[in-house]
């Protein structure tokens, strides 16, 4: 098995498979449900057929809360405060409970992703502030 940094943002499946993944530090990492894939991602399109899925190292996968947020301020990582608008990539149940937050850096970035800007929520923060873990969001441009 291997890491195919080379591949962060594509979508990819396996042909005669509707399992759905997204290369992302290099590993894939499954995308549980329709909902949640509509969740993040522009439109159906471009999904990368990719017969040797099975060589590429397996994340965790996406759980069906997955969302992109919206928020003010975030504590970065090292605890430095950073302020907004950030776009974050939530891979838990958003709603209650954001976790494992990992900032998105750039457009060029949610374009790479092929992320949809009109999927992001704006976090009710009601005084609580997030906490975002690395490593960021920051790979630019499409892959080879």
């Amino acid at each position: 098995m291997a890491l195919r940094a080379d591949l962060d943002g594509l979508r990819v499946r396996m042909p005669g498979s509707d399992a759905v993944y997204l290369i992302d530090q290099g590993m894939k990492r499954w995308i549980p449900s329709p909902a949640a894939y509509e969740r993040l991602f522009r439109n159906w399109d471009n999904i990368h057929l990719d017969l040797h899925l099975d060589l590429i190292d397996s994340g965790s996968d996406f759980c069906d809360g997955v969302a992109l947020l919206k928020c003010d301020v975030a504590y970065s990582p090292s605890g430095a405060l950073m302020q907004g608008p950030l776009i974050v990539l939530s891979d838990s149940l958003y709603q209650t409970n954001p976790t494992n937050l990992r900032w998105i850096a750039s457009p060029a970035v949610m374009e790479r992703y092929q992320f949809d800007w009109s999927k992001v929520q704006q976090w009710p923060s009601g005084g609580r502030i997030l906490y975002l873990v690395e490593p960021s969001l920051t790979k630019e441009g499409r892959p080879d």
